[in-house]
């Protein structure tokens, strides 16, 4: 099996890594004025590490785009490139289209993104729409153009 196009991405953004860092120096902190709860400490620390091993993987072939939002999706999904309508690389608002980051269902379809504002937007043969962030946008557009002329 041939890739034309491969990108795995994780969640990068400083202000993120900021937050989830914070929560096991606060899990630490008695607020009730007791011994520390370590129940408190477990989860303080499981937090930051769960978002550690999220990525979102994409490649495409001959026979479509295969995509992974590892540890959610365990196995591959794959769009075929024959329920492909069209594809266009964008800039979006993650916040204001999808509600944010991961895997997103809003108003404009349904999203798999962990950072920054530039994707594909997949059209559908069942007038659904998926869009996948991505760093290397306009290779991914240009991936599956490939192979939809094919």
């Amino acid at each position: 099996m041939e890739i034309l196009f491969e990108e795995k991405q994780k969640f990068n953004q400083w202000w993120l890594w900021v937050i989830l860092l914070v929560f096991p120096f606060l899990s630490v902190v008695p607020f009730d004025g007791n011994a520390i709860n370590y129940n408190y400490v477990l989860i303080g620390i499981a937090i930051p590490l769960i978002f550690y091993f999220f990525e979102l993987r994409t490649f495409v072939t001959k026979e479509g785009l295969h995509y992974q939002f590892f540890p959610f999706h365990f196995k591959k999904h794959l769009i075929k490139i024959e329920e492909i309508e069209k594809m266009e690389a964008l800039q979006y608002k993650p916040l204001g289209d999808y509600g944010g980051w991961g895997i997103r269902y809003g108003f404009k379809g349904k999203a798999y993104n962990v950072s920054g504002n530039k994707g594909v937007k997949v059209h559908l043969s069942n007038e659904r729409n998926v869009l996948f962030g991505s760093q290397k946008y306009k290779e991914l557009e240009k991936a599956l153009k490939q192979i939809k002329k094919q």
